[in-house]
């Protein structure tokens, strides 16, 4: 049986606005809590199956929600948690979308320790994770090197046969972009997304403008994240 300090894959995602969004309006943040944790519950827990083995995999991923923030990590370090927390993670992001709710994240693969007892969770892996979620600058999950060769290995692909887990420019807080392994979210869930392509950035945003205030009166570098997203979402419907 693993134990509390093993090696597992960790997943760490913060909620884009929300410290502004507190102070502004205490209600508002109230509520999008809530929501996050509705699709948190309505998503992390689904079963999966596999396509090459015909597995299903169930109640392979344990989570924690603090303020904005939410970690999910998996029970174990084999093929099967990288695949149930990649895929479960990304299910709990595009709701959250669909909650208004603008995310991102990182997954990592290492040495993680939690007690639940104590509300305690640390470890290279969720130091990892926080680092590739919180330095980029857009709506997305940024997955490490060795989670990326484990779901390349399965292999992970959408249901129409395109990569879960492409490379992609990531844009930094410093300004520079650096390419990494992102999960193609446009994709997995391109069945779902019935409005016009290319998208804008003001019509992804719109559906968010009610809670955290107009398009013209977000920061610069608020509007820089969100025109990433766009960007990189258009990209992967070719235009």
């Amino acid at each position: 049986m693993p134990n509390h300090g093993d090696d597992r894959f960790v997943a760490h995602f913060d909620m884009l606005g929300m410290s502004t969004l507190t102070k502004r309006d205490p209600e508002s943040a109230w509520q999008k809590l809530c929501d996050l944790s509705r699709a948190r519950n309505e998503r992390l827990h689904l079963e999966i199956e596999r396509s090459d083995t015909n597995e299903i995999l169930t109640d392979q991923v344990h989570s924690f929600i603090f303020s904005d923030t939410m970690i999910a990590f998996s029970k174990g370090n084999t093929q099967n948690d990288a695949l149930a927390l990649i895929l479960l993670t990304t299910e709990v992001f595009t709701q959250a979308l669909h909650y208004c709710i603008p995310l991102r994240g990182g997954i990592s693969q290492g040495r993680f320790s939690f007690n639940f007892a104590a509300n305690l969770f640390s470890g290279p892996a969720l130091a990892d994770a926080y680092e590739l979620g919180e330095t980029a600058q857009w709506l997305g999950i940024v997955v490490d090197e060795r989670t990326a060769e484990i779901a390349k290995s399965i292999p992970l692909r959408s249901a129409q046969n395109e990569d879960v887990i492409v490379k992609w420019d990531v844009p930094l807080k410093n300004g520079v972009s650096i390419s990494r392994n992102v999960v193609n979210w446009a994709v997995t869930h391109r069945n779902s997304y019935c409005g016009p392509v290319p998208l804008t950035v003001e019509a992804f945003y719109e559906p968010m403008a009610n809670v955290f205030g107009s398009w013209q009166a977000l920061p610069t570098a608020i509007q820089f994240k969100y025109e990433n997203t766009v960007q990189f979402f258009n990209a992967q419907y070719g235009v």
